[in-house]
């Protein structure tokens, strides 16, 4: 840690009462930071103030409006290569090859691509392909990928208990389809954060405080976690269930679903009333589901191993729904 001491220029004292007018705080960088960052007498640097008072001095300036590129040899694991890249923020990405890219590579690569929002293929010759990611954080806000990601995994929860309940097998195929949707806003949404935590004057722009960003990154884990428990109880699904155990569920279910409703709101609109609301509901959540499993290990019907990974999967969402509204605190 250096501390260093402010020193003050151009002041200027009063005939009449002495007291000093005028001049410019200053404080000395320390020399070997400047040498790290390759800056030099005249170069601009980002100084933002946090909510907590602390100042943040950023050298990129000139690189926050460049194009962040990187490159990947077509050997690589491009699957990971690439959600990797995409995740750090670059906004181009070349795939190289020593040879003539293949038929069956391009074919490969289109179809990782897929599962990113905004990554097209802009340009390719025989060895090289160039991805770029076209999506502006200010078109897409956090928020609102937020708020849509949530509205699929929550229409995802609920079509899956439909087709559960109802033995309907076409219902549950379109949730699992539609889980991909999700995933892509996931990584969309990670992509944001991190670039808005990496550089100020983007998390400036964006109205997002570092503190959000990790509250943000954190409950977009919690709905996509969901959204992967709604394709599990879909998977499940085979002839309809019987009225017995379906009358057991209902009143479950109904109070699993207001937990994640409510609990999504208040990342947005902090209600005080709603958070203890929730925290309320997962306790009586916990003993509803013992008595469930109680029921129907003591009556079965139907394929029981199946009944209880169902209510297992409801408890964790019912607890994913509990961890997003501990995320959720007052603004001010």
């Amino acid at each position: 840690m250096n501390v260093r001491r402010l020193q003050q220029t151009g002041v200027q004292k009063d005939k009449d009462t002495k007291e000093e007018k005028g001049g410019s705080f200053l404080i000395i960088l320390p020399k070997k930071w400047v040498a790290r960052q390759n800056l030099k007498k005249g170069d601009p640097v980002v100084v933002t103030e946090r909510e907590d008072g602390c100042l943040i001095i950023d050298p990129r300036y000139s690189k926050t409006g460049e194009t962040r590129s990187t490159s990947i040899p077509i050997e690589s694991n491009l699957r990971w290569s690439i959600t990797s890249k995409y995740l750090l923020g670059f906004d181009e990405i070349r795939i190289i090859s020593k040879s003539a890219l293949t038929n069956e590579q391009r074919n490969e690569l289109k179809k990782i691509i897929k599962r990113f929002v905004a990554l097209e293929i802009t340009d390719e010759t025989e060895n090289e392909i160039v991805i770029r990611c076209l999506v502006d954080p200010s078109t897409l806000p956090v928020d609102k990928a937020m708020k849509r990601m949530n509205l699929i995994a929550s229409r995802m929860f609920q079509d899956a208990l439909d087709a559960y309940f109802g033995g309907r097998r076409d219902l549950a195929d379109t949730v699992i389809d539609r889980d991909e949707e999700v995933d892509r806003l996931f990584f969309l949404i990670v992509r944001e954060l991190r670039s808005a935590i990496q550089y100020p004057s983007m998390s400036e722009t964006m109205g997002i405080n570092p503190v959000a960003a990790l509250d943000f990154r954190l409950a977009a884990q919690y709905i996509e976690r969901i959204a992967d428990l709604a394709v599990d109880i879909a998977s499940k699904t085979e002839g309809s269930i019987s009225e017995k155990i379906a009358k057991k569920l209902s009143p479950l279910v109904e109070k699993i679903k207001r937990m994640h409703s409510e609990s999504v709101s208040n990342l947005f609109r902090f209600d005080p009333e709603k958070v203890a609301w929730v925290i309320a509901a997962e306790k009586e959540m916990i003993k509803d589901i013992a008595k469930v499993r109680e029921d129907i290990l003591a009556s079965p019907n139907g394929d029981l191993q199946k009944q209880l990974q169902i209510v297992d999967n409801l408890l964790r969402i019912g607890e994913a729904s509990k961890d997003i509204v501990d995320l959720a605190l007052p603004t001010n």
